[in-house]
This record gives structure tokens, C-alpha cells and sequence, in this order.
């Protein structure tokens, strides 16, 4: 079947907007595919959606919660004529009732590529977001890894399974549009970005800057940006730190641009993570990360070189690093931005990522 004669419907759910906005209009304006993009916006979600996007978008009118949520998916299923594609390729989750209601509306009959962001089980995990993704796993052919850890992990836990490895594209906001943060351009300005849960250990960063000597922490100023359910308890390990801005609230995405130019480093201290939409929007914007070196940030930074690596919930590395950092000349630091662009570039275009994709489609397709 010739490229021109695919008929993909394509399901974006708005969490993941940021994932294929790019990706999509590239690959019908270079591949000529046929995509019917299907974007779906949760109950009451507050993720704005571009309006110049050239997608279908619907808004869910029930909450995850509410098993009615079926008729959501069916009515959109319907006006889309899900049935009459060649291929599905899902980008998101739907937790509980997405995917089962897929399997069933489509009888499995027509090939649906999963992109699997969710793989490996985490300790911070409900117990149902764990047996749905092995429910996912189980039932589905098709997949996408994003990261070559978690690909290696579905491989052998799942050799029965088709699958193909690509990282996600990097995560550009447009030009800076905002001044809403202002900060010392004398000093080492680091930023912490994204939604605040356990596992990307924030607690150990801020302890880690208030630990920091004297003479150093006069150099350094943290900005935390994102969302967070505890903010409480953040405020008060903050304390008095003048070095430590903290910003708990969902981000403007007219806002990203700012914050990710204005910062020298974005700080990323997970102990555990699949892939990272922060990491992609750091690379994007060429700024530098400083990581714990956990398989999901090592297999893309080239420590030393494009960025920094520390060793996972060791807060005295991680002092050693902000240190190094601190310490660097300006013409050190532009070589490892330099690095990080060349890095980038060879690694994370459009041109190689959509082609991954394309070559796998057409594997499909011959079977």
C-alpha cells in the first residue's frame, strides 16, 4: 500500500498535546499520509489546545470516573469512522475504560500502535494505572518505546510483541512572549519544571541548595515551576532560603519560552522516569541539564559534555555538581550548550524521528 493511501486516525488526548503537535502536520506535509487527527480533551481539563491545530477535537463530558465515559469514546468513535482506518495509533491512556472500549468498538481487527509513555510499574503507581498498562500490554500487538531502557525492558518481558523504539520529538513553545520572571543574570540560575510528585524528588534538591556553603549559595538561585498537590510542604522545607523561588501552579505555555531561556540549567533529580517532557523542552530551547543518572536521563546526556550527571538520591553529588557548574568559565559553559545543540541536531529533528515512524507503519502494513 502506497504511503498516500494510508488512512491513520490519530489519538492525541491533551496531556500529550505537546508529544505530536509538531510531529503530525510533518508527517501529512512530507509523507503525504492521510491522518485524521483526533485530539480529546479531558472533563474539565484546563490544557489549552492551539486553535490553529488542524485537528478534531472533542471534549470528553464525563470524568474518568464515570463509566458513562463510553458513550464519549463512542460518539467520538462513531464521527470519526474508526472503523474504516487502516491504522490507529493511540496516544493516550484513559484510564480504566479507553482501551478496553477500544479493543471492543474495533474487534481488533484493525492494527492500533499504543505509545507506551507508561511501562515500567513505579512505586508511586495506583494499583489501577498498574493493571491497566498490563492490560494494554497484554491484549495490544503494536507499540512505541520512547526510551531505549524501557524498550529493552518490553523486549524481554514481552518478546511476543511488535514494537518499535523512537524518543519523542523535542517540545518547542515559540519565541519568548512573556517577562514574568525576573532574574540575576550574574548568577547560576537553575530551574525545576513540571508537575511535583515524589519520585522526581524535589525534596532532594532543595536540600541540596540549602546545604550549599555560603560563598556558593550566593551564586545559585533555584526556580521551581509546576504544579503541586502539597505545595505546603515544600513552603516550609523552603523555608527562608533567599535563593529558592518556588512557583506552584500550572505553567502558561506562553509562559515556557521565558523560563527555559532566562534558567543556565534545568534540574532534573528523579530516581525513577520513562522519558521526560522537561528534558525534551530543555533541549529544544538548547539549555543544559543537570540529572540523576538513572537510565532514562543517562542514555541522553554525554556527562560533562551536553550536561551533567549525579548519582541517583545522593545529595552530596549533586552538591558536587552545582559546584562544578558554579565554578565553570562562561566559555566552558557555551561549549557544552554548543555540544547540547549538536547533540540535538543529530539525535531529536523531525526528519529522523518521522521517518522512524514511517518505516514502522509500513512494516505494518506488509505483514
Amino acid at each position: 500500500m502506497n504511503k498516500k493511501e494510508w488512512n491513520i486516525i490519530w489519538i492525541t488526548g491533551d496531556y500529550f498535546i505537546d508529544v505530536d503537535f509538531m510531529l503530525v502536520p510533518y508527517l501529512r506535509e512530507h509523507y503525504g499520509i492521510n491522518i485524521d487527527w483526533v485530539v480529546i480533551k479531558g472533563y474539565n481539563s484546563n490544557i489549552s489546545i492551539d486553535s490553529t491545530l488542524d485537528c478534531k477535537l472533542y471534549e470528553l463530558k464525563h470524568s474518568f470516573r464515570d463509566f458513562r465515559l463510553i458513550n464519549d469514546f463512542k460518539r467520538i468513535f462513531d464521527e470519526v469512522k474508526l472503523r474504516n482506518a487502516d491504522l490507529i495509533y493511540s496516544n493516550y491512556v484513559g484510564v480504566p475504560t479507553y482501551y478496553p472500549y477500544l479493543f471492543f468498538y474495533t474487534r481488533m481487527r484493525i492494527p492500533i500502535v499504543h505509545a507506551a509513555h507508561n511501562v515500567i510499574p513505579y512505586a508511586v503507581w495506583p494499583k489501577k494505572l498498574t493493571w491497566y498498562v498490563n492490560f494494554i500490554f497484554r491484549y495490544n500487538k503494536y507499540f512505541q518505546l520512547f526510551s531505549k531502557f524501557t524498550a529493552e525492558y518490553f523486549k524481554n518481558k514481552y518478546p511476543q510483541k511488535s514494537y518499535f523504539y523512537c524518543p519523542m520529538t523535542l517540545k518547542g513553545y515559540g519565541k519568548v512572549t512573556t517577562d514574568n520572571y525576573h532574574l540575576d543574570t550574574n548568577k547560576v540560575n537553575l530551574l525545576f519544571f513540571g508537575n511535583v510528585i515524589d519520585n522526581k524528588r524535589l525534596d532532594l534538591l532543595i536540600d541540596s541548595i540549602k546545604s550549599l556553603p555560603e560563598d556558593l549559595a550566593d551564586r545559585i538561585h533555584l526556580s521551581i515551576c509546576g504544579n503541586c498537590k502539597t505545595p505546603e510542604k515544600y513552603a516550609l522545607q523552603i523555608g527562608h532560603a533567599k535563593n529558592i523561588s518556588a512557583h506552584f501552579k500550572r505553567i502558561d505555555d506562553c509562559e515556557v519560552a521565558e523560563l527555559f531561556t532566562k534558567h543556565s540549567y534545568l534540574v532534573l533529580p528523579y530516581e525513577a522516569v520513562a522519558q521526560s517532557g522537561p528534558h525534551m523542552i530543555a533541549y529544544y530551547y538548547n539549555l543544559p541539564v543537570i540529572a540523576s543518572d538513572i537510565e532514562g536521563f543517562a542514555e541522553r546526556v554525554e556527562n560533562g559534555k551536553n550536561g551533567f550527571l549525579f548519582k541517583v538520591n545522593d545529595k552530596e553529588d549533586l552538591i558536587r555538581v552545582i559546584k562544578q557548574v558554579a565554578n565553570m568559565s562562561e566559555e566552558q559553559y557555551l561549549s557544552i550548550k554548543e555540544n547540547l545543540n549538536d547533540y540535538s541536531s543529530e539525535h531529536f529533528s523531525l526528519e529522523k524521528i518521522s521517518q522512524k515512524y514511517i518505516n514502522y507503519f509500513q512494516t505494518i502494513f506488509k505483514s
